[in-house]
């Protein structure tokens, strides 16, 4: 359930996302973009951007889905329909905002000095805000945190790693990311207190 504390917390990351957008976005987007192609660190985040593709973790949560319930072990079924309706319900969120927003990509301020909105515009050159990468990887991240504590900081940096790739592959600006990674975070909060709370059955 959405608490006051949540909405002071919402009005704090708006107010930081404006921040970044207004002083921060296309300085850092800039530095990347002239950051040499070969570079290593460049090399490693293009790589690892992959992983915040949302098959990677709907395919496999529903495979184990439906494994574990035809044997009847429901404790692990409810752990993999979590992480698969966390993807979904994040997946159809980030929508919420993009389309509205209409966001012109990096890409369109790099090379043509392009930069704001082109409002309730769908076209893939204009849905920069929030990150789609980013809300699969990080409500991803912390959903798996949460069901096992005991690797919680691993799982954690390695979203955040994939979260920061599309800042440094230039697809998304810092403010698209530090939204998206919010959205993420209440997405997987909010869905295990539905999922977990007491008594709850799947």
């Amino acid at each position: 359930m959405l608490k006051v504390k949540h909405l002071y917390i919402l009005a704090m990351v708006a107010s930081i996302t404006v921040l970044f957008y207004l002083y921060a976005d296309r300085e850092v987007a800039k530095y990347f973009y002239e950051m040499d192609e070969h570079n290593p660190i460049k090399f490693f985040f293009r790589t690892i951007t992959q992983a915040g593709q949302s098959e990677w973790f709907l395919i496999p949560s529903l495979i184990l889905y439906l494994w574990f319930i035809q044997r009847k072990v429901f404790l692990n079924a409810k752990k993999a329909l979590y992480i698969f309706m966390t993807n979904v319900v994040a997946g159809i969120g980030v929508w919420l905002f993009k389309i509205p927003f209409g966001r012109m990509r990096p890409k369109l301020y790099l090379e043509d000095n392009l930069y704001g909105f082109q409002w309730f515009e769908i076209s893939s050159k204009y849905v920069s805000f929030p990150s789609g990468h980013t809300i699969t990887a990080i409500s991803s991240a912390v959903a798996l945190s949460l069901l096992f504590p005991k690797w919680k900081y691993p799982i954690l940096i390695a979203g955040a790693l994939v979260a920061f790739s599309r800042v440094v592959i230039t697809a998304h600006y810092l403010s698209d990311v530090f939204f998206a990674s919010f959205l993420g975070t209440m997405v997987a909060y909010l869905l295990y207190q539905y999922y977990f709370s007491e008594g709850k059955d799947i």
